[in-house]
């Protein structure tokens, strides 16, 4: 009797969550999903710089690490010299370590010691990345590299957002008059990966865009002279209550 209940009980179960008209905490029937997308376009007004340092020893760990060492006295004296400002530089912790060739040809074992670290800086003035460049490889260092980059990118990307949640309600109020409803409050937000909306993870598109203006760049000038823009793009995914 206790078994014919239970599966009587299973039954009854299944068959109300299979039913098209049930309602779960966070999928209302009355709803309506929208995606709201925005984008602004900043003058870039930066260069983004990132420099590996990357040296070895074949045994000896403390010469590795004084050759680092001296390249990181180095690469302060160039940022220094380009009056980078203390914080717009960051980097990663010194990483030293031993790698072991352990399939190498016959009769030869191969080690090697490592250290390797990253330093990213920004530059406020881009005439003078050229000579920056240079400046580098005077100094030693060949593994680097560059992006452009605005300084109001961060305000810009809560701006963004903000403007994708204002497109979401616009859009789901055309679709909710048009089916004869009407636009209820917000029942939740969030980013395209469907989790909730974290600013960090509104990203910056490198990508640029040419922009000549009213004046056009004359022969004789570089390519940093012809303005460029950044894009900062920001989707959101809002559910709304339908009436």
């Amino acid at each position: 009797m206790r078994l014919f209940l239970l599966v009587v009980g299973l039954l009854m179960v299944l068959q109300v969550s299979a039913q098209p008209g049930a309602v779960t905490a966070d999928l209302p029937i009355n709803r309506i999903v929208v995606l709201g997308d925005a984008r602004f376009e900043l003058p870039a007004d930066q260069v983004q710089v990132s420099v590996m340092l990357r040296y070895t020893d074949p045994t000896d760990a403390r010469k590795a690490y004084n050759a680092h060492k001296a390249a990181e006295q180095k690469l302060i004296q160039v940022l220094r010299d380009f009056r980078i400002d203390e914080k717009d530089i960051t980097y990663t912790l010194l990483n030293v370590r031993k790698n072991v060739d352990y399939y190498p040809q016959p009769g030869q074992r191969r080690e090697e010691v490592v250290t390797e670290q990253q330093i990213i800086f920004k530059l406020n003035d881009l005439k003078r990345y050229a000579d920056l460049q240079l400046a580098l490889i005077g100094a030693g260092f060949n593994q680097f590299s560059a992006a452009f980059g605005s300084s109001k990118a961060e305000e810009s990307k809560v701006k963004a957002l903000e403007k994708a949640i204002e497109v979401a309600r616009e859009k789901a109020t055309i679709m909710a008059r048009s089916a004869g409803r009407t636009l209820g409050g917000v029942l939740s937000v969030r980013d395209t990966e469907e989790t909730d909306p974290v600013l960090q993870r509104r990203y910056v598109d490198t990508s640029v865009r040419v922009g000549y203006g009213s004046e056009k760049a004359s022969v004789d000038a570089g390519l940093l002279d012809i303005p460029q823009k950044i894009i900062i793009p920001a989707q959101v995914k809002v559910t709304f209550e339908l009436r």
